[in-house]
């Protein structure tokens, strides 16, 4: 109880049987993490990730137990998608997730939601410098974009 190992996790491929797993976590992370937005929003991207995001980008799994804890999705060297489930939050899986993308990819950029003060902390922390902000036309929020 209480020792090293039980933090221990690591990051591979996703693979399709990850699929239902990582869209559970990407919903229940968004609604939390974007309360400014509605949930119908976020419900009716769950097709653009299974779809698009998973299967055409490059997505990479972090692992604890057998347990997928987080992911981070890339299509070329934007970050579509990068959550954590809240549980396992502020325990360096974010960084370990973004740090491995960031390696083996060279530059990154993210859109990240201006009202979303700890992603936008948590991608600052790590180095990303904001270039620019517009509306989003789906859900009239500003976006920031940042890059690395």
């Amino acid at each position: 109880m209480g020792n090293t190992t039980d933090k221990a996790f690591f990051i591979r491929r996703y693979r399709q049987a990850d699929q239902d797993e990582v869209l559970r976590v990407w919903l229940k992370e968004s609604l939390q993490s974007h309360s400014f937005i509605p949930a119908e929003f976020w419900k009716g991207y769950l097709d653009t990730l299974k779809y698009q995001y998973l299967p055409h980008g490059k997505t990479f799994i972090a692992e604890r137990d057998g347990r997928i804890v987080g992911f981070i999705s890339l299509i070329g060297n934007y970050v579509g998608a990068l959550f954590v489930a809240s549980e396992f939050q502020r325990q360096g899986i974010g960084r370990a997730l973004l740090n491995f993308a960031h390696k083996s990819t060279g530059s990154l950029f993210v859109d990240v939601y201006k009202e979303n003060i700890r992603a936008l902390d948590f991608y600052t922390k790590f180095g990303f410098i904001i270039r620019r902000e517009k509306i989003q036309q789906e859900t009239g929020q500003p976006l920031i974009t940042m890059y690395i």
